[in-house]
């Protein structure tokens, strides 16, 4: 009677189990990415919308509030945000616009190195910039936009993989909308519609640039197995 194993079965045996595990590993480690964004996502959408809706109470309607006059000036910015929402995000810092680090980050929102802005980094790695810009005749002052990485300092540092757009739109008598996608795409209530602009949103059009955040807020901070961009 055998008492053990010959090495060739232990060999064989290792060889199966090397490769189940190439097999299974990879969607192994994508489905826990899948929701590791779903969470942040979520979680940055519903902080800065409470940071707002706090904010509101203490100094009044945004309407009021003291905002940045230029589009990309990263003092006004800086000052916007120490002054309404930093009391309100709990394990923020920000990262300066003059340390080489932080430029590193902006390029990997924005793709150039000129006027940057600060980048808030949260206490789990996620961080984000803002920019000012964008008006109409109904809104009470301009639109702000927001790149949000999941991940920071980590790859691949790509729009609709790792870094999300959100924005914050103010108008007149309806109050403060935090929401994810761009002034192009926020209102779209259709779920087609977002999905078809977010598999062409490397083409430059603003209805797909934000639209992708647009469809996993849709999709109640979901990424579901048609989303594009990852797999």
């Amino acid at each position: 009677m055998k008492n053990g194993f010959t090495l060739a079965e232990v060999l064989i045996t290792l060889g199966i189990i090397g490769i189940v595990a190439a097999m299974t590993l990879p969607a192994v480690l994508a489905s826990y990415r899948k929701k590791e964004i779903e969470v942040r996502l979520k979680k940055f959408s519903s902080t800065m919308q409470n940071a707002f809706n706090f904010a509101t109470v203490d100094y009044g309607p945004i309407q009021n509030w003291k905002y940045p006059t230029k589009q990309n000036d990263a003092d006004e910015i800086n000052e916007f945000m120490f002054t309404y929402l930093f009391p309100y995000l709990q394990g923020i810092k920000v990262c300066e616009s003059g340390d080489a680090k932080c430029n590193q980050f902006h390029e990997n929102f924005t793709g150039h190195t000129s006027n940057i802005m600060p980048v808030y980094i949260f206490s789990d790695g996620s961080c984000f910039t803002m920019v000012i810009g964008g008006s109409s005749a109904d809104m009470g002052v301009a639109t702000i936009h927001y790149w949000f990485d999941y991940n920071c300092a980590g790859k691949p540092n790509k729009e609709n993989e790792d870094i999300f757009k959100f924005v914050t739109r103010f108008v007149n008598n309806k109050g403060t909308l935090f929401s994810a996608g761009n002034w192009r795409t926020y209102e779209i209530q259709d779920r087609n519609t977002l999905l078809e602009y977010c598999k062409t949103s490397d083409t430059g059009d603003e209805r797909g640039s934000g639209s992708c955040t647009r469809l996993i807020e849709y999709d109640g901070w979901e990424i579901k197995d048609d989303y594009p961009w990852i797999r």
